[in-house]
C-alpha cells in the first residue's frame, strides 16, 4: 500500500508510488499537455476561419480544414507518446532505435518532414528560415507558437529519457519529438504558400 500522497506529489506509474510535482517525469507531461491545449485552441480559431472563409473562397475553405485535419494528427501523435511513455509500450509505427518503421504525419515519413522543413522553398516557395511576423496573420502566429511549444516538449523529453547518463532509455519516443517542430514549420510553409502567395520567394532569408 502507498504512502499517503503529499500535496507536492502526483502518480508516477500504476502501482510506482509518487514522485514530485516538479520531477523531470511530470514536467514532460506536463509540456505535452500544454501543446496539446495551444493545438486545440488554434483547432477551436480554424473553425471560425473555416466558417468565413466559406463564404468568400472555396479554396481557402480546403486549405483551412486541411490544416485543421492536420493539427489533429500532431494531436493524435502527442497523444500517443503520452500513451507509450506511460505503458512503456513502444510508440506505434517506429522502431525502437526510432529508425524505419511505418510512421507518417501528413503523409510525410518523419525524414521527410525534417527534408521538406529544411528545403521550404524547394517544396513550398518559402524562403529558408523566413522570419515569423504579425503581417502573416493569427493562424501563422499561432502556428509559430506551436512550433515552439513542441521545441519545450522535445526539451523535456531529453531531461527525462536521457538524464545524467547520456543513455537514451527512449530513442522511439525521442526520434518523433525531434521532428515534431519541423512537422510544425512545414504547415507554417505551407499555410503562408496557399494563403499568403506574396510571401512566395519574396521575404528575406536570414
Amino acid at each position: 500500500m502507498m504512502d499517503k500522497k503529499k500535496a507536492y506529489e502526483t502518480a508516477a506509474h500504476t502501482g510506482d508510488g509518487y514522485v514530485r510535482k516538479d520531477d523531470p517525469l511530470i514536467l514532460f507531461r506536463g509540456a505535452l499537455d500544454h501543446a496539446q491545449a495551444e493545438i486545440i485552441v488554434t483547432q477551436a480559431m480554424l473553425d471560425q476561419e473555416i466558417l468565413f472563409a466559406r463564404s468568400i473562397d472555396p479554396a481557402i475553405e480546403a486549405s483551412l480544414k486541411r490544416l485543421q485535419n492536420d493539427l489533429q494528427e500532431l494531436v493524435d501523435v502527442l497523444r500517443d507518446i503520452m500513451t507509450a511513455e506511460y505503458t512503456g509500450e513502444p510508440l506505434k509505427g517506429v522502431h525502437s532505435d526510432g529508425s524505419g518503421g511505418t510512421f507518417r504525419l501528413f503523409g510525410l515519413t518523419l525524414d521527410e518532414l525534417q527534408e521538406h522543413s529544411h528545403n521550404a522553398e524547394e517544396h513550398y516557395g518559402i524562403p529558408t528560415m523566413t522570419r515569423p511576423d504579425h503581417r502573416y496573420g493569427e493562424v501563422y502566429a499561432h502556428l509559430n507558437l506551436i512550433r515552439t511549444e513542441l521545441r519545450q516538449v522535445e526539451s523535456a523529453g531529453v531531461r527525462l529519457f536521457l538524464g545524467q547518463a547520456n543513455v537514451p532509455s527512449r530513442e522511439d519516443i525521442l526520434y518523433v519529438l525531434n521532428r515534431l517542430s519541423s512537422a510544425a514549420h512545414v504547415l507554417m510553409c505551407r499555410h503562408l504558400s496557399e494563403l499568403r502567395p506574396d510571401t512566395r520567394h519574396t521575404e528575406q532569408e536570414v
